[in-house]
This record gives C-alpha cells, sequence and structure tokens, in this order.
C-alpha cells in the first residue's frame, strides 16, 4: 500500500501543468524588467525577521479585513512547541484544545475542529486533526518562517470550512524571490522532557539578484532551491500531581477510573521527523516552483483514556502498566505554486497553486495496528488580482478539492467517503482618503457520497449521499483615527457538515467514546459582528476587538448520559467497571450565541533609542481574553470553551539581549457544558532570555532559555477531553542556540 504515496507518481500528473507555466513564463520574461529598487525591497522584506504583529487590516492582496496575528522571527522561535496549539496558546482569542501533550489543535474564539481551518503554503494541512480530538496537525512549528492567526471571516478564501478562522503556517519551501545567496539555520534545543534539531538551507544560481556595478547585466532569470529537515523526541511529560482527577472522573461517570499514576502521565513521549526540498524558476515577472515535503509521527495517548480498572492507585512494581495506544501517521506532500505578473492595465498578477497529499495513520495498541485511516486529497486555486481603478483593489478566484477518505479496521467508525467541491470567490476593496471598505463573496458546491458502513453488531448501515450549495458574505469599514483605526466587519459564512459529523457509527477508541453522526444534518450558518480599535498615543497602545456571533444549527457533539458496553455490545444507563463502557455522543444542531472580546494595552516603559543603543526599550503590556458560549433551544453552555484569562508580560530589549516575563491567570471554567466537569483557576509564570550576536565570515548567534509553567501549577485545560486523566506539563525549561548563516 505504501505505493500510493510516491512522489514520482504524483509528479507526472504535475508535469502537463508544470510544462505550461514554463510557457508563461517565457512569454512574461518579454515584459520590462522590475525597477531594481523594488526587487532590492522585497529581498530586504524577505530577510527580514520581525517579531510579532498584530494587526487589524491586511494591506492590498487577498486577505479580508479582520482582526489576525503573525509570529515570525524570535517570538515565534520563543514560542514554538511540539503542537500547533501550544504554539498559539497564548495569543489572544485562540485556546489549545488538548488531547494529552502530544496534541494540540487551535480554537478561535470557541470554535474548532472543521470551523478552524489550517493551512501549509496556502493549502490546507488536510490531516485528520478536523476528524478527531486525538488527531494532531502534520506541521512543524520550528521551521515555520511565520505563522498567522485568522480571527474572524476567513471562509471567502480559505474555503467554506473556516467560518470561525484560520492559520496559515509559512515554511518558504517554494522560493518567491532571486536567491540572495546562500542562507543556513541550523537549531537544537534540548530540555523540557525533550529534544530538537533542525535545519534549513537556502540558495540559487543565475547570477546575482542586483547589477554589481554601473553598466552590469541582470539575469532575466535565476533559480532558487529550499531544504529543510528536523527531529524531535520527547520524553513522558512531567506532572506536578496525580495523573487522573479521580473526583473529577467520579462526578462525570459516577465511577472511579482506572490506575492513576503521580508526577508524570504514562505513554505520552512522542518522536517526529521530516524533510522538504522545493526549487523554483525566478523570473522579472513572477516565479513557477515545486515543493515535495514528508514528515512521520509516532505519539502516545494517555492511558487513563483506555484504562483497565485496577480499583485506582499506582502501578504495582513490575505489573504491566496500561495498554499503550499510540498514533503513527505519516503525510507526504506535493505543491506547486506559479505567480506571474501580468501587462494588462486592470489585470496585476496570476496566481496558481496545486497540491496534492497523501495522509494515513494507524492507531496502534500494544505496537499491533487495528485501524488504518487515509487522507488523500488534491486541491486546486487559480486566482487573479486586479485593479480598475487607483483606489480598488481586488481577487477573482477558483477553488477546486477531490477528497478520499477511509477508516479500515477495528475503529473504522466512519465510512469511507469521496469528497468533491468546488467554489467561486471574489474580494473586492476600495479607499477613499481615510475610509476602507471591502466586500468578499463565494459560492461552494459540495457532495459527500460514503459506502455503506458496518456497525459495531455486524449490520451493514446504507448511508444517503448528501449535497450541498452555500454562500459566504463578510463586509468591512475602516476608518483611520490619527496613528490607529477603527473598523467593524460583518460575515455571514455557512459550512457544510463534515464527514464523521454526518456517518460516524460507532466505537471511537481513542476518545473512549461510542459516536453517532448525524446524516440529517443542515447548513451550519454563522453571522458575526467584530468591532476594532487600534490606537497609539505617544508610548500608549491600545488594542481591542468586541466580536458577537449567532450561529444558526450549530453543530457539536453532545454527550447523552449514557454508556456503551463493548464487551457485550449493549447501551446502559449505568456502568458497574468504567474501562468497558464508553459514553455515548451524537452530533446535533441548536442555536448558539458567543460572545467576548480580546484586550492588550501596552506601555513604553523605557526608550533607549536616542540616549543608548538603538532599539533598546522596555515595555509593560495588560491583557485578556474572555468568551462565553450558550446553546438556545437547551438553555445550556457550548462544552469545552476556554476559560476567562488576564496576564501581564514584560519585555526587556537591550543590545543583542532580549528577555520577557509572562504572568498568566486563568479564571475557573464553571460553564462546562452538559455531562462536562468544571476546571480550576490556574496561574502560570513563563520566562525567556535570549542572546543574539554575531561572529566572524559572517555567523550570527542566538542562545537562549525559556521557562514554561514555572512555578509548576496543576492545569485542568476547560477545551481538553482529556482534561480529568492528563492535566497540561508542569515547570518546562528548555536551552537551545541558533547559528545562521
Amino acid at each position: 500500500m505504501r505505493d500510493s504515496f510516491a512522489t514520482p507518481r504524483r509528479a507526472r500528473r504535475l508535469l502537463p501543468l508544470t510544462l505550461a507555466l514554463q510557457a508563461l513564463a517565457s512569454w512574461a520574461q518579454t515584459s520590462p524588467p522590475a525597477p531594481a529598487k523594488t526587487q532590492e525591497q522585497a529581498q530586504e522584506a524577505a530577510q527580514a525577521l520581525p517579531t510579532v504583529k498584530l494587526q487589524g487590516r491586511q494591506q492590498r492582496n487577498s486577505e479580508l479585513a479582520g482582526p489576525s496575528t503573525q509570529l515570525s522571527g524570535d517570538e515565534l522561535r520563543n514560542k514554538a512547541s511540539a503542537t500547533l496549539g501550544a504554539t498559539l496558546q497564548d495569543e489572544l482569542g485562540v485556546a489549545n484544545s488538548s488531547f494529552g501533550p502530544n496534541v494540540g489543535l487551535p480554537i478561535i474564539r470557541g470554535q474548532g475542529g472543521s470551523r478552524v481551518k489550517a493551512l501549509v503554503g496556502g493549502g490546507g494541512a488536510h490531516d485528520a486533526s478536523t476528524l478527531s480530538a486525538d488527531h494532531g496537525v502534520m506541521v512543524e512549528a520550528g521551521l515555520a518562517q511565520s505563522i498567522t492567526v485568522h480571527r474572524g471571516p476567513s471562509a471567502i478564501r480559505h474555503g467554506g470550512d473556516a467560518i470561525g478562522g484560520a492559520v496559515e503556517i509559512e515554511y518558504g519551501r517554494i522560493p518567491e524571490l532571486r536567491p540572495p545567496g546562500l542562507k543556513l539555520q541550523s537549531e537544537a534545543r534540548v530540555g523540557g522532557g525533550g529534544t530538537l534539531g533542525l535545519l534549513r538551507a537556502q540558495g540559487g544560481w543565475g547570477g546575482p539578484a542586483m547589477p554589481e556595478g554601473k553598466g552590469a547585466a541582470r539575469p532575466r532569470s535565476a533559480w532558487a532551491w529550499h531544504l529543510d529537515a528536523h527531529g524531535r523526541r520527547k520524553d513522558e511529560a512531567r506532572i506536578p500531581g496525580w495523573a487522573i482527577d479521580e473526583e473529577a472522573v467520579k462526578q462525570q461517570f459516577f465511577l472511579v477510573s482506572g490506575r492513576n499514576t503521580w508526577g508524570h502521565i504514562p505513554n505520552s513521549n512522542a518522536r517526529s521527523s521530516g524533510g522538504a526540498a522545493g526549487l523554483s524558476a525566478v523570473f522579472d515577472s513572477g516565479y513557477a516552483g515545486v515543493s515535495a515535503a514528508t514528515m512521520r509521527i509516532n505519539y502516545g495517548l494517555p492511558p487513563g483514556a483506555h484504562s483497565h480498572n485496577h480499583g485506582g492507585g499506582s502501578a504495582p512494581p513490575g505489573e504491566p502498566a496500561e495498554p499503550a495506544i499510540r498514533i503513527q501517521a505519516e503525510q507526504q506532500r506535493l505543491d506547486f505554486k506559479s505567480s506571474i505578473k501580468l501587462r494588462s492595465d486592470w489585470a496585476r498578477e496570476l496566481k496558481l497553486h496545486l497540491g496534492d497529499t497523501r495522509y494515513r495513520h494507524e492507531e496502534l495498541n500494544q505496537g499491533v495496528p487495528e485501524t488504518e485511516f487515509r487522507n488523500e486529497v488534491q486541491e486546486g486555486r487559480l486566482e487573479l488580482e486586479h485593479s480598475l481603478a487607483p483606489a480598488h483593489w481586488g481577487s477573482l478566484g477558483l477553488h477546486l478539492q477531490n477528497r478520499h477518505f477511509s477508516a479500515l479496521g477495528l475503529e473504522a467508525f466512519v465510512p469511507q467517503t469521496h469528497i468533491a467541491s468546488a467554489a467561486l470567490y471574489a474580494i473586492q476593496g476600495l479607499k477613499l482618503e481615510d475610509w476602507t471598505l471591502e466586500l468578499g463573496l463565494r459560492a461552494d458546491w459540495r457532495r459527500s457520497r460514503p459506502q455503506a458502513q458496518a456497525s459495531s453488531f455486524g449490520i451493514e448501515v446504507l448511508l444517503p449521499e448528501r449535497r450541498f450549495t452555500f454562500g459566504n458574505l463578510s463586509l468591512a469599514l475602516t476608518r483611520k483615527l490619527g496613528d490607529g483605526s477603527v473598523s467593524l466587519t460583518h460575515w455571514r459564512a455557512s459550512r457544510a457538515p463534515d464527514v464523521q459529523e454526518l456517518y460516524a457509527l460507532g466505537p471511537h477508541i481513542a476518545t473512549r467514546t461510542y459516536d453517532f453522526g448525524n446524516s440529517a444534518l443542515r447548513l451550519e450558518t454563522l453571522r458575526g459582528w467584530n468591532l476594532a480599535l487600534r490606537q497609539q498615543w505617544g508610548g500608549l497602545g491600545l488594542q481591542l476587538n468586541a466580536f458577537r456571533y449567532d450561529s444558526e444549527d450549530h453543530i457539536y457533539q453532545r454527550s447523552l448520559g449514557v454508556f456503551y458496553a463493548a464487551e457485550k455490545k449493549q447501551f446502559r444507563a449505568l456502568c458497574a467497571q468504567l474501562d468497558q463502557c464508553l459514553p455515548v455522543t451524537r452530533y446535533e444542531q441548536d442555536h448558539a450565541r458567543f460572545h467576548g472580546f480580546e484586550a492588550e494595552l501596552k506601555q513604553e516603559l523605557l526608550d533607549l533609542g536616542e540616549k543608548g543603543t538603538a532599539g533598546d526599550s522596555l515595555q509593560l503590556s495588560l491583557l485578556g481574553d474572555r468568551l462565553r458560549g450558550r446553546l438556545d433551544r437547551l438553555g445550556q453552555d457550548v462544552p469545552r470553551q476556554p476559560a476567562p484569562r488576564w496576564g501581564v508580560r514584560l519585555e526587556l530589549l537591550h543590545g543583542p539581549w532580549q528577555a520577557e516575563l509572562r504572568r498568566m491567570h486563568s479564571f475557573a471554567q464553571n460553564h462546562p457544558g452538559e455531562n462536562e466537569t468544571a476546571t480550576a483557576a490556574s496561574t502560570q509564570w513563563h520566562a525567556t532570555l535570549r542572546w543574539t550576536g554575531r561572529l566572524e565570515a559572517g555567523l550570527q548567534l542566538s542562545t537562549y532559555v525559556l521557562g514554561r509553567n514555572l512555578s509548576n501549577q496543576e492545569v485542568r485545560n476547560s477545551t481538553s477531553f482529556l482534561r480529568n486523566y492528563a492535566p497540561e506539563p508542569g515547570r518546562s525549561i528548555e536551552l537551545g542556540a541558533e547559528l545562521r548563516y
């Protein structure tokens, strides 16, 4: 079966398109070359390493106005963790939906799962992270050049599913600019119960990017390449107390859970590795390139979620521990991207992105494969950027996707399904003096065709084919106010139910649930309002977002309060042994309302830009966010929502030194949802210290120490399915070094 992952087969699929793009590139090179100053500015921007950028609207491109956060440079490297959710969990409006320490999925303003889309290099991640809470996103944050979080209307461009937001991970694997010369980056990190090593290299040939002197000839084209590789290993997570909160488990299931452990979470170790290569032809009017990437990950799930009841307590010496349930995942990607600047007065740039992604994972019990999941996706996007007047800009796009999903084996709780979709979208903007108006429209067509599903009772169930037609609308108005701006964004976004929401049927061992889908689900529609204020008064800056969502037919997984006895294949109101019973869940719909805010107030305490070393500063920030979600019909809370929190951050930049001290306090979550348990308040201290200096021969060295949860606080994550079985990791201290050339 592994031959289906072979790269040459997919390369042959893209060969006709590659030849066509080469012909288009040859035609495009007859256009006048870009001014030297513009090219130089572009390369300087590409090499810059900003720390963090919070913005209320994007520049003139194919993104709509909306609150977003971009991490890059040292800020990203300081926060990069083994999971995407853990990397972003301290960003305002973002929470980490953990499933033990090895799985972390981002939740944006209470929206997660299929409502938040992860993108890699502009294309979908296309793993199994939206299928189930125990499947992680196949990315390595340590390799990323930037990670951008869109909190709001991202469905127009990124896909009809992204009604709650999107997370863009950019590796730069397909170079878009002329090669500035050889660039190398290597990094090693140790501590926190693990190790990380990564390597990035970029370069090219075809002559210098700029003329070397008066009258020197500029090359008409050049080749640029990219290579990266990483390896990560994690030991079992260390925690400050018991892994299983037995009182909470008893409250939820009326039984004490199985064997408990103190100070660590068994079977929580993990390892991952991967690499990528990219090659681009860069010319005066654009670029065309291809990249191939692979990633493998093997991680364990906390055994408390699969416990064999031994009456509690630690495992006796020499006695085997709980069954080791592990996920062994592999993904291979082949991407093609091109951008051609056009010579028309109104048509500015034509962009094309094609991707072929093959993902699969096996769920292992004591090393024996029990279930295999596959997700094979072909995706294409064609986009035209245009301008009809000096004050106008816009994009027109076509987005196609073909997806084959299958699950085979003991845990095949979702049938093999083919999903085909197509979409047209348009984004238009107009700027008149201090006012900016932006409009986005999208129309989607989708068809889900499942095969017959064999239930756990041995009966084959015929499931209906579903077709959906839906649209999305977004409107944003921005007013510049002195050194800031105020903007109001409204959107109406719809999404079709995902495959597991429609067709799940059977025991899902990884999450310890018996899941029922609902093939009669309707479209889920979200109407959102966001008011954003950005203002700067000298050394004092304010960023504020207030939002409200009304979600018609909100799809959620409801716990029915009954159990499925796996050995006897019976549904029961009560269980005699927790390890032999699975709580029963069903996907249902209800009208839901969400409202909340995100705020950050930053004060420059000391600016040494004139008196001392340029760029030295001392800043104090107060920040916080809050969210509440309610289901109208049931009069209950949306389950597993993030708790309110606030924090204070002190940042120092002094010569080669960079330091940060941050205190984050999460309030108790007393609105956990039906048949869920509340979580207690917690306070965590985080610190970072980094030194960066230049060595001989163009080398730059950075050494750093990263500390998280320095007070070793026990933290039960309110967004986690396993908060009662696996708390968040305790104190973590990491040492690292980074060398650049």
